[in-house]
C-alpha cells in the first residue's frame, strides 16, 4: 500500500488529514527509515508530503498512536505480496554488500542470484565516470534539450568542464536551456535515465562491463584453484576475449610483492590491523615483510607483537583473510586507486 492511498483514507479525526498522515508517520519513523522510503516517492509526492504540515499543529502521544493504528489496519487490509524469491533478491542486493552476499551464500550461489543484476552506480554517477572528453564527444552531437538535462545533473566542475568544450552558441543554447528547465515527472526521468543508459553507457569497455568483469574476478579469487581453472575454461568456449580480460583482474594475496609500495601503503591503509594478522598468520617470512612495511608504524608493531604470540587459528580464517585483502585490492583497483599490474620493485 502507497502512503498516497493512505493519506486519501478517511482520517477526519483530530483535524489530521491527507498527506499530513503519511508525512508525520515517516517523521515518528527517523532519519533512517524515512529515508529509505522516500526514494521510492515521486518528486510531486514528497513535496505534498512537506507541504501537509507546514501548519500543522503539535501532534500528541495519542494522535500519533492512532495514525499508526489506522496505518496497521490498512496494511492489514491491503494486497498480499508476489513474486517472493525476486523481491527478497532485490531487498538483499540493496542491503548487502558483494562481498557480504558471497560470505553468505557462498560463490556458487552469488554468481547464480546476484550476477549480471545491472550496475549498482546511478546512471549520472556511470556517466561522470565516462570522463569529460569521452562526455564530450557523444553528447557535442545531441540534442541541446538532452544535453541540458545531462549537464544538470552532474557534478558542478565535470560539468563547467564539460560545457567549456562547447561551441558559444551550443554552450549557451544549453546553459539556457537548463535555466528554464522543469522538473521532470517520475515517468520522464525513468525514461531518460533508461536511455542514456542504453546510448552513452553501453559498451564492452565501459563501466558496467568493467564492473562485472571485476565482480566475477572478485569471486574466482574466492574459489579453489582447480574450480577458477574450470570456470574460466567455461567462459573462453564462448567468450574467450572475457575470459582473458576476467583473467587479467585475478589477484591473490599472495601476490602483493608485485604491487608497488604506493599501492600497497593505500589498500592496507583501509585494511583493519587484525585481518591483517590473521592473514599473516603462517605466511613465508618474505610476505610477512612485504605486508608489514606497508603498514604506519604503530599498526606494525601491533601486528609483529600479535603475531609473536602463538594462536589457534583455524586455517579457513586465514583463507577467509588472505582472500578478503584481495577482495579489497580489487576494489580499489577498479576504482583507478591502486594498481595490481605494476612490476616488482628492484
Amino acid at each position: 500500500m502507497s502512503f498516497a492511498s493512505y493519506s486519501d483514507m478517511d482520517a477526519d479525526r483530530d483535524s489530521i488529514v491527507g498527506p499530513a498522515r503519511a508525512a508525520i508517520l515517516l517523521l515518528a519513523m527517523g532519519s533512517n527509515g524515512a529515508s529509505r522510503l522516500l526514494k521510492h516517492l515521486s518528486h510531486d509526492e514528497i513535496r505534498a508530503l512537506r507541504d501537509s504540515v507546514a501548519d500543522q499543529k503539535e501532534v500528541s502521544a495519542h494522535q500519533l498512536d492512532q495514525l499508526v493504528s489506522d496505518f496497521q489496519e490498512a496494511f492489514k487490509t491491503g494486497s498480499g505480496l508476489s513474486g517472493l524469491d525476486s523481491e527478497m533478491n532485490k531487498l538483499l542486493k540493496s542491503a548487502l554488500s558483494s562481498d557480504e552476499m558471497s560470505q553468505v551464500f557462498g560463490a556458487e550461489d552469488f554468481i547464480d542470484s546476484s550476477l549480471f543484476t545491472g550496475p549498482s552506480l546511478s546512471v549520472w554517477e556511470e556517466i561522470e565516470n565516462l570522463g569529460v572528453k569521452t562526455l564530450h564527444g557523444l553528447l557535442v552531437g545531441e540534442h541541446p534539450q538532452v544535453v541540458a538535462i545531462v549537464v544538470a545533473r552532474l557534478e558542478p566542475e565535470i560539468a563547467a568542464a564539460l560545457v567549456a568544450g562547447f561551441e558559444d552558441a551550443f554552450r549557451n543554447d544549453v546553459m539556457r536551456r537548463v535555466l528554464s528547465a522543469r522538473p521532470l515527472t517520475l515517468e520522464a526521468e525513468e525514461m531518460i535515465e533508461t536511455t542514456l543508459r542504453a546510448t552513452l553507457i553501453a559498451g564492452d569497455d565501459g563501466p558496467e562491463r568493467l564492473a562485472r568483469r571485476t565482480t566475477l574476478a572478485e569471486i574466482a579469487n574466492r574459489m579453489e584453484k582447480v574450480q577458477t581453472d574450470a570456470f574460466l575454461m567455461s567462459i573462453a568456449e564462448t567468450q574467450p576475449e572475457e575470459a582473458t580480460a576476467i583473467r587479467n583482474l585475478l589477484f591473490a594475496f599472495e601476490d602483493l610483492p608485485n604491487v608497488v609500495k604506493k599501492s600497497r601503503l593505500i589498500l592496507f591503509d583501509e585494511i583493519p590491523t587484525e585481518l591483517v594478522t590473521m592473514a599473516l598468520r603462517g605466511a613465508p617470512p618474505e610476505l610477512v615483510e612485504v605486508v608489514v612495511s606497508s603498514l604506519a608504524a604503530r599498526a606494525r608493531r601491533m601486528v609483529e607483537a600479535e603475531l609473536q604470540q602463538p594462536a589457534d587459528i583455524a586455517a579457513k580464517d586465514i583463507t577467509a583473510a588472505r582472500r578478503s585483502i584481495a577482495a579489497a585490492a580489487l576494489r580499489l583497483a577498479s576504482e583507478g586507486k591502486i594498481v595490481l599490474t605494476a612490476a616488482p620493485e628492484a
